[in-house]
């Protein structure tokens, strides 16, 4: 699934913080049954933006081992401008939000990776 988004760019904040641009093709066959006509990211694929962000951070590959919140506050729709993903690692917990590119926040969740 690499080709639904990529990483434009990381800015860190800390070492253990950063801030990401991730584009997302909207062209991608993921959004063929998620909707047709009105495509919307699947939220199984918001968290693994947030885990592959959270991978460069910490320089390993993983999973997530457990979510302990996770809130949906607006959908992610792939129309073509970024979104900002941001964050926070302590160990292995990671803390995120993603903003759409005006700041909104569209998603924010918490989980430790294995």
């Amino acid at each position: 699934m690499n080709s639904l988004f990529a990483i434009k760019s990381q800015s860190a904040n800390a070492p253990t913080d950063a801030t990401f641009v991730v584009s997302i093709n909207g062209e991608h066959r993921v959004f063929n049954g998620h909707f047709p006509g009105n495509p919307v990211l699947p939220g199984v694929m918001s968290m693994l933006i947030v885990r592959r962000c959270a991978e460069q951070i910490l320089g390993i590959k993983s999973y997530f081992a457990s979510v302990k919140e996770i809130k949906y506050l607006q959908p992610i729709i792939p129309n073509g401008t970024d979104i900002s993903v941001h964050i926070s690692c302590a160990d292995k917990v990671v803390s995120a939000h993603i903003d759409d590119a005006e700041g909104n926040a569209l998603m924010k969740m918490k989980g430790t990776l294995a």
